[in-house]
């Protein structure tokens, strides 16, 4: 297979400008108590809910929209398994609507389903605080989605991307990192966190330089 989603794919260095501000962090979950308050947040590849839980604990939310194709139960083998035991025969989408069923209930919580880069032209523009993206990590991928989101952030908004890096260990290659960096500097917006991860599946979030607002 030789399609660009996963060819090795360089990326272009950052400035100076646009990290200057980064602040490292032990993990992500510490990203979430430093977020704004009242905020309308958007996960991008929800799987099993793991993190979405951390967001609903930690965040102070306005709104949540959860966006996924909900179709792990097609893949039981996911996750060295994990997806197989979790859902134990039951669909993606209700395994997920019911680990959230309060919040769905007093309308903090709601899902859409599908492709993400579709869902996503579905939000009106300048109404998400913060974006959560763990989705497709392709390069084109990561390039049509956020396309999408400068236009559907708000202007102090925030984007979070999960596995900043360029490889995972197997043969597919990852396309965050140089989606990112492009977006960064084809936009102007820097990086304001740097979160760790034992095995350097870090996550960044980048924010437009706020002098250009």
């Amino acid at each position: 297979m030789t399609d660009e989603s996963i060819q090795a794919r360089p990326a272009f260095s950052l400035t100076t400008d646009l990290v200057k501000n980064a602040r490292v962090l032990a993990n992500r979950l510490e990203i979430l108590p430093l977020l704004p308050k009242n905020i309308a947040f958007v996960e991008i590849g929800v799987a099993l809910g793991d993190f979405t839980d951390e967001v609903l604990k930690k965040c102070d939310l306005a709104s949540f929209i959860a966006i996924d194709r909900f179709d792990w139960d097609k893949y039981p083998d996911m996750w060295r398994g994990r997806a197989g035991q979790v859902l134990n025969g039951r669909s993606h989408v209700d395994y997920y609507k019911e680990r959230f069923k309060s919040q769905i209930n007093n309308n903090i919580l709601k899902m859409l389903v599908g492709n993400s880069a579709d869902v996503l032209l579905t939000l009106p523009d300048k109404s998400v605080d913060v974006f959560y993206v763990d989705a497709n990590h392709h390069y084109p991928a990561v390039k049509a989605e956020l396309s999408i989101i400068q236009h559907k952030i708000k202007d102090h908004g925030i984007i979070v991307f999960n596995d900043y890096l360029l490889g995972d260990g197997t043969p597919m290659k990852i396309g965050v990192v140089p989606a990112v960096n492009e977006f960064m500097l084809e936009n102007r917006w820097e990086m304001i966190y740097f979160a760790l991860h034992p095995r350097m599946f870090c996550d960044v979030a980048i924010r437009k330089l706020q002098a250009e607002i």
